[in-house]
């Protein structure tokens, strides 16, 4: 079961969380993707931005309290969770990546989307940089990427 071999789940402070949404920059009709969403609480905040947020998590604990949350909030049209990892997902229909992952987790995922995402795709990382990628720009180490210009190696 997948739930067991991911990385630990890792709450966002309130300050890290809107650093990340002015990097992040939701605008209404994009589609933003979390990857390993947690507790929904970055998904929350894109959706009251206007934009669609998808989150794949592999804790169904996390998926149903995410769900549970969101109808409470009546943002459920806007939040779409899923019980699955995002290894097994085309990122390529998504305007815009945010991840809080682990150092063991990045290089993968650093090939992963130079091989799916399509050209302009922001990336915003919480504490973890890619170990081939520069940054675009960054605040403190929340990092923002872009598949426009910086997929391409160092």
């Amino acid at each position: 079961m997948p739930f067991f071999f991911g990385a630990p789940y890792v709450k966002s402070s309130d300050k890290r969380t809107k650093i990340v949404m002015k990097l992040l920059d939701p605008k209404k009709g994009e589609k933003i993707v979390d990857l390993g969403s947690g507790n929904g609480k970055i998904l929350f905040e894109i959706a009251a931005r206007g934009a669609t947020a998808y989150g794949y998590e592999i804790n169904p604990l996390l998926v149903w309290r995410t769900r549970w949350q969101a109808k409470r909030l009546g943002i459920d049209k806007n939040v779409k969770v899923y019980w699955k990892s995002f290894w097994d997902v085309d990122l390529a229909r998504f305007d815009k990546i945010f991840l809080y992952q682990i150092t063991y987790v990045m290089p993968g995922l650093e090939k992963k989307l130079k091989s799916e995402l399509k050209p302009g795709t922001r990336i915003v990382s919480n504490y973890f940089k890619f170990p081939n990628m520069k940054p675009a720009k960054n605040d403190g180490d929340i990092y923002v990427y872009s598949s426009t210009s910086t997929l391409k190696s160092k």
